[in-house]
Formats: structure tokens, sequence, C-alpha cells
């Protein structure tokens, strides 16, 4: 993320983007899921509700 720090500071939008797109592509390649921390927040139900 040193990359995407330096192009932050310099304002290189474009190379804050590639970052952030190979960051994701990274992840990707070793199986995680993309939006695996929100899919947990979602499933977990308010206490006193039941599930249908």
């Amino acid at each position: 993320m040193r990359l995407l720090k330096l192009a932050m500071e310099k304002q290189r939008w474009d190379l804050a983007a590639h970052t952030i797109v190979l960051a994701a592509a990274k992840s990707l390649c070793k199986g995680e899921r993309p939006h695996a921390s929100q899919i947990r927040q979602k499933s977990r139900g308010a206490k006193g509700q039941t599930k249908h």
C-alpha cells in the first residue's frame, strides 16, 4: 500500500486507481471473497428476531 499512499500524496489519481484494481485482482486470485465482511454482518440477525 506504499504505492497507493505515494499516489495520493502526488495526486496521481490514475496511479491510485490502478493500484486499487491491482490489489483487488490479487485478492480475488487468492480466492478471497470480495465482500466477505459485509456478508457476515448482513447474515447476523438482531436479538429477538427470528429468520424466516
